[in-house]
């Protein structure tokens, strides 16, 4: 039977502001009942049907329906949020007695520079006006949410011990909210208990005043967005590039180094870039960075790696079986799960954004092609 701390010890607020247990939570499932930080307080989240509801389901022994990423990772040995949670948190979490929250994820609105093409204007500013012209929706950017959050987000987590920070990008999102914020628990005297995990998609480079902010906190540890390399990163990412990207990340690892900060790299698994999983693993772990963590795209369901037809699920398999890393995880979700239903939704729209973006799938992802056109 499922168990979970997380609808107890985390709040999770998300580029547009909507408050949910976790990041891998799916709000969508619960119409009506999300609650925003923009129009809504942590307090009256607290009190929100959706999550009394979400704490009963795992009490009872039952999986919520808005915890279905993690069932699916589950099923097919994928290591889940979850069970991350409940490993990392461990010490935390056997003697918790309602002590509120304990961690939490914070993105301080969707200000970014990239177009990843895994994203969407949700989470990327960057992305409205691409959005705009291929979709005919215009998704307005989140800056920040409404005066006085970070008192109040700081009253209602009494006891953190990890604020983690994803994005849009947090070297551009609501920098001056997130300095704020820090700056309390540095007055306070917290700080030094409190570890702090920032999602960087690489192409900024912290200031001395970021770093001197950092130093008062427990651990801070700077995890790298990294989908691919070199032409495959630059088409991923757009419109990074990867000699400026890897000259941060040479950056980031001398800081390591000094002991100065974690570094480590998440990568979103998706149907583009599901076959050379094997590259990108062999690439981080010769430069030192290890093991990524391989988070695979849920939504939109067009992107997901198990969006290929079956001659091309087949190949990718072979290629994943044939790696020296431990790839066994997506090889059973390539066996078990089919989104190929989707599979002309994930052409046509690939057609859309290369033409958008003065980009070529052929040219970057060659092995793919004759899966793409179904020349196979």
């Amino acid at each position: 039977m499922p168990n979970c701390y997380v609808p107890w010890t985390n709040i999770d607020i998300s580029p547009q502001g909507e408050i949910s247990p976790c990041c891998k939570f799916k709000n969508s499932v619960y119409p009506n009942k999300v609650l925003n930080i923009n129009s809504s307080t942590i307090d009256e989240y607290i009190q929100n049907p959706t999550l009394k509801e979400v704490k009963r389901d795992f009490t009872e022994g039952r999986w919520p329906k808005g915890c279905e990423r993690c069932k699916i990772e589950e099923e097919n040995g994928i290591q889940s949020k979850r069970i991350q949670d409940a490993d990392q948190w461990r010490d935390y979490l056997e003697n918790y007695e309602d002590k509120g929250f304990i961690t939490a994820s914070v993105a301080f609105g969707n200000t970014c520079n990239l177009t990843c093409i895994t994203c969407d204007p949700t989470a990327s500013s960057k992305w409205q006006q691409e959005w705009k012209v291929l979709l005919g929706r215009d998704v307005k950017p989140n800056h920040f949410y409404k005066e006085g959050f970070v008192e109040n987000f700081k009253t209602n987590t009494p006891n953190l011990v990890h604020l983690d920070i994803p994005g849009g990008e947090p070297l551009l999102s609501g920098v001056q909210q997130q300095k704020e914020l820090l700056n309390l628990y540095i007055k306070d005297g917290t700080a030094k208990n409190i570890s702090l995990h920032y999602t960087t998609n690489c192409t900024r480079f912290p200031d001395q005043e970021w770093l001197d902010l950092w130093k008062h906190f427990k651990q801070v540890e700077l995890q790298l967005s990294i989908d691919g390399i070199k032409d495959r990163f630059e088409y991923i990412r757009f419109p990074a590039k990867w000699d400026e990207v890897s000259t941060n990340i040479e950056k980031y690892m001398k800081l390591r180094d000094e002991g100065l900060l974690k570094v480590s790299v998440s990568t979103t698994v998706s149907a583009y870039n599901i076959a050379y999983l094997d590259e990108l693993v062999d690439w981080c772990e010769n430069i030192g960075l290890g093991m990524p963590y391989l988070g695979r795209v849920h939504n939109p369901v067009h992107l997901r790696p198990t969006v290929w037809k079956n001659d091309a699920k087949e190949y990718i398999i072979n290629r994943l079986r044939e790696s020296r890393y431990n790839l066994a995880p997506f090889i059973s979700l390539l066996e078990t799960q089919d989104d190929s239903q989707h599979f002309e939704t994930f052409r046509y729209r690939l057609v859309r954004h290369d033409g958008f973006r003065k980009l070529n799938f052929k040219k970057t992802f060659p092995e793919m092609v004759d899966f793409l056109l179904d020349k196979r």
